[in-house]
């Protein structure tokens, strides 16, 4: 049984957490996974898992805010989901396996300060509307691929929901709000199928119930503060929060 100050900053960690993941479109738990392990629990799986069941609660609550605003392509979005959950698969199949976890963090933190820099240089990408990539076979097979690696990636550490956002806005030519409405569900469902198998290895729920119930709350609140803070504030202020998180989270990784 955790004691009080165990649950109390484990909560404060996941609603920081849910309220800048789901504000600026991922990266949850790059940013609640590591404060988790340091101030909460030291064992990686179970941290992973508490993590993970806050980043579902959040994706589902912002999820149902997004499909009140926008309409979703099904076949762009199945697409993301099939392959995001066979990638997720074998990454979260791979943990037990104790991989290099430093080599693929220090990949994505190249890759998070590459694209920050990036979208720094192009000052309208994802905050202005413009005509979206068209999505036939070609993009469809790229999306496939892409979401099958980054997803791998998914599974063994999270916190790529943030890459599948910004992969909207340079590839689809989508605003950040736009991408959300793909982002958030797609983890969502995703999340659906991982954190249950998460919970059974681990035996998180049994043996942490009161935390759990904390993570579950707070990702839920923390979802529906960050969505609504974005359609009050816009995609400049989202993009903005975006590029200092991936810079932020990308030096932080690389230097360790």
């Amino acid at each position: 049984m955790a004691d009080f100050i165990t649950v109390i900053t484990a909560g404060g960690i996941a609603m920081f957490s849910t309220i800048v993941g789901s504000f600026s479109g991922g990266a949850t738990s790059l940013i609640m996974f590591p404060l988790m392990l340091i101030f909460v629990m030291s064992n990686y799986v179970d941290a992973f898992t508490l993590n993970k069941i806050a980043t579902l609660f959040m994706t589902i609550s912002a999820s149902r805010l997004h499909s009140k605003k926008h309409k979703i392509n099904f076949r762009l979005f199945f697409t993301l989901l099939i392959f995001g959950i066979i990638g997720t698969a074998l990454g979260t199949y791979l943990i037990q396996y104790k991989l290099n976890e430093d080599f693929f963090k220090k990949l994505l933190a190249v890759c998070l300060i590459i694209i920050a820099v990036y979208l720094l240089a192009s000052k309208n990408k994802g905050v202005e509307s413009r005509i979206h990539r068209e999505i036939g076979i070609y993009s469809l097979l790229i999306v496939a691929v892409f979401s099958t690696f980054i997803n791998i990636l998914n599974g063994i550490f999270g916190g790529t929901g943030l890459f599948l956002t910004i992969f909207f806005v340079i590839f689809f030519r989508m605003t950040f709000i736009e991408s959300m409405i793909y982002t958030m569900p797609v983890y969502a469902i995703i999340n659906i199928f991982q954190v249950p198998y998460l919970a059974y290895i681990t035996d998180i729920i049994q043996r942490y119930p009161i935390l759990t119930i904390t993570m579950i709350c707070c990702g839920l609140l923390g979802g529906i503060i960050g969505t609504k803070l974005q359609y009050l504030k816009g995609n400049g202020l989202v993009k903005k929060v975006a590029v200092v998180i991936m810079i932020a989270i990308g030096l932080k990784t690389f230097i360790g």
